[in-house]
């Protein structure tokens, strides 16, 4: 049994990925629901953008420990870049945006990063 094993063991794994699944979910609805007025704080969205994806790299990284890192990374900005393009493509009134797409992907690796130092700590 690895560390991470004895640390967070199948029973609990098994929620953690049913979450995983339900989030994105979540994501996908918030993403491509119709806009709704704009925020009382300048560039507000971007950094909720970069929290939202990393917190979905980071629980993705802990439910699934054996898939590399670089591939979560790359799954979830690929995930935030199908959201941006459906923002643009559904016509919902929201507009697709480089800068959402960019803080998804600093997010997407933010949570990875964090996800290498909870499992380097925990193999201590």
């Amino acid at each position: 049994m690895s560390a991470y094993e004895f640390f967070l063991p199948a029973s609990i794994r098994g929620p953690l990925r049913f979450g995983v699944g339900a989030y994105s979910v979540f994501i996908v609805w918030a993403s491509l629901r119709p806009a709704g007025t704009g925020g009382a704080i300048p560039h507000l969205d971007k950094v909720l953008h970069l929290i939202v994806y990393a917190l979905l790299a980071l629980a993705i990284s802990l439910a699934w420990p054996k898939i590399s890192k670089l591939k979560v990374f790359w799954g979830c900005a690929a995930f935030g870049g199908l959201m941006e393009f459906g923002q643009a493509l559904f016509g919902i009134g929201r507009t697709a945006s480089f800068f959402d797409g960019l803080a998804n992907s600093l997010g997407a690796a933010l949570g990875v990063y964090l996800a290498s130092l909870v499992m380097a700590k925990i193999a201590r």
